[in-house]
C-alpha cells in the first residue's frame, strides 16, 4: 500500500467523526514523468458497512483515484520505477486492451488490471475488485461482481479455519446474492453458520454480529433480494 493511502486510513481510523472533505495533492505520473494536481480524499467518517463492505456515511466510498491526465494510469504509490519497470508500464499503458478499459471501464477496474499486471498479491487485488463493484453502474456491476467473486473465493480457501476467513466467506456469499444466485448464496451462509471458525472468534459482540448479518442474508436469498443491503442498529435491514 502506498505511503499517501496508509496515512490516510490511519488517520480515519484515529480520528473522531468528521465531515467528508478533499484536498489537492500534487504527484508525479511515472509513466510520462509529468507532475499533475489530483483531487483525494482528505478526510471522512464510517458509520458502519453495507454487506458488500463498503463504508456508508460522510466518506467517499470509493475513494477517488489519482489518474495521469495525459494517459490514464492510476497512480497509487510515488516510488521509483527501475528502467525496464518503466518499459514495460509504458507498453501496457499504451496497449490497445488498456486504452479500451479507459474508454469503458471504471477506475477502480483499471486499477486491479494494473494491480495484475504488475503482480500485487491476490488479497490486496481482491479488496480493488471489491471496490470497483461499489462504484460499477447496473451495466458493469454483473460484470465486477464476477471478477470480485473469483477474488474471494480464492481469499477464503487461503484463509479457511480463520476470522479473516469467516469475513472472506461472508463476502463471496454476498457476491452470489448480489448476482442472483440464490442456492451458491444460501450454500455459502450456511457454511459460514457452521463454520467452527465462526464459535471461535473471542469477541463475543463481533461473533453475535457476524451471525446476525448471516439471519439477514438467508432471510435475503429467501426473498430473493438482490439489493444492495446492511444492517441498521436495531438490527433491521436497510437497502442502499
Amino acid at each position: 500500500m502506498s505511503r499517501p493511502f496508509a496515512l490516510l486510513l490511519l488517520i480515519l481510523a484515529a480520528s473522531p467523526a468528521q465531515a467528508l472533505t478533499f484536498a489537492d495533492q500534487t504527484l508525479v505520473c511515472p509513466i510520462d514523468g509529468k507532475s499533475f494536481t489530483a483531487r483525494v480524499m482528505s478526510s471522512g467518517t464510517s458509520f458502519g458497512r453495507y454487506f458488500d463492505t463498503r463504508p456508508f456515511g460522510p466518506i467517499a466510498a470509493p475513494a477517488p483515484l489519482p489518474a495521469c491526465p495525459g494517459n490514464g494510469f492510476i497512480v497509487v504509490e510515488q516510488r521509483e520505477y527501475s528502467a525496464e519497470e518503466l518499459t514495460k508500464l509504458r507498453a501496457f499503458v499504451a496497449s490497445e486492451e488498456y486504452r479500451g478499459w479507459i474508454a469503458n471501464e471504471t477506475p477502480y477496474y483499471r486499477l486491479a488490471r494494473q494491480m495484475a499486471f504488475a503482480g500485487a498479491s491476490p488479497d490486496a487485488a481482491a479488496n480493488v475488485w471489491l471496490q470497483a463493484t461499489w462504484e460499477a453502474d447496473a451495466e458493469r456491476y454483473p460484470r465486477y461482481a464476477e471478477q470480485a467473486l473469483q477474488a474471494w473465493r480464492q481469499r477464503a480457501q487461503r484463509q479457511a479455519g480463520s476470522e479473516e476467513g469467516v469475513h472472506a466467506r461472508l463476502v463471496v456469499g454476498e457476491l452470489q446474492r448480489r448476482l442472483g444466485r440464490f442456492d451458491e448464496a444460501r450454500a455459502s451462509f450456511l457454511a459460514v453458520r457452521a463454520d467452527p471458525a465462526l464459535q471461535r472468534i473471542e469477541d463475543a459482540e463481533t461473533r453475535d454480529y457476524l451471525g446476525q448479518i448471516v439471519a439477514a442474508q438467508l432471510q435475503l436469498v429467501q426473498a430473493r433480494d438482490t439489493r444492495n443491503a446492511r444492517l441498521d442498529d436495531d438490527g433491521a435491514i436497510v437497502h442502499f
